[in-house]
């Protein structure tokens, strides 16, 4: 596949719809995806609406352009398939809830060792620290906590019919890595974003 981001390899530890976004525009923009799905469910977004020959449509949308492969993290040996992955990747995306990646060991101060160019992103939901940072959270819950459910009918709250959010959230990483590639272009290293 061409396209300018030819050549660069990411890693995605996703699932839903804002991390799957950002890798999606990643790779219609040429780079490299590698999803990887814990056994069984794998992405939630599999069994999410409309199914046809065992995929939903939302998946199939949100993960075109990607090569998916199985990994239990919490398997030793399966760990070490993934850690012999981070040397060859030029960005890491993920999005579980804070503190997932530190009790898997495969936060960006563990893994930056490994390799000191990666661009590693994360995404929460309700951010990284602060008292709403373990809640589970999806795009409905982001539109009444902020408001914007009360904004779209002053009678009786509605939500915007789209995971307007989550998309939001999955094309600006796309950007924030974009980015940070550039950096790295320029000064050599890596970051976490």
């Amino acid at each position: 596949m061409s396209g300018p981001l030819h050549g660069y390899k990411i890693i995605e530890l996703t699932s839903t719809v804002s991390g799957p976004v950002a890798g999606m525009i990643l790779g219609d923009q040429g780079a490299d995806i590698i999803k990887i799905e814990p056994p069984m469910i794998g992405d939630l977004a599999r069994h999410m609406g409309d199914i046809r020959n065992g995929v939903s449509a939302m998946y199939a949308t949100l993960n075109r352009n990607k090569r998916s492969l199985v990994l239990d993290l919490k398997d030793a040996a399966d760990l070490e398939i993934f850690l012999q992955l981070v040397p060859t990747a030029d960005v890491l995306i993920e999005n579980y809830r804070p503190g997932i990646v530190e009790k898997l060991g495969i936060d960006y101060e563990t893994l930056k060792p490994l390799n000191p160019g990666l661009v590693y992103a994360s995404i929460s939901g309700y951010g990284e620290s602060g008292p709403y940072r373990h809640r589970r959270v999806y795009d409905p819950l982001i539109q009444a906590t902020t408001g914007t459910a009360s904004q779209q009918n002053s009678d009786k709250p509605a939500n915007i019919r789209t995971v307007v959010f989550d998309k939001v959230t999955g094309y600006t990483t796309a950007q924030a890595i974009t980015a940070a590639l550039l950096a790295r272009a320029k000064t050599g290293k890596g970051q976490r974003l």
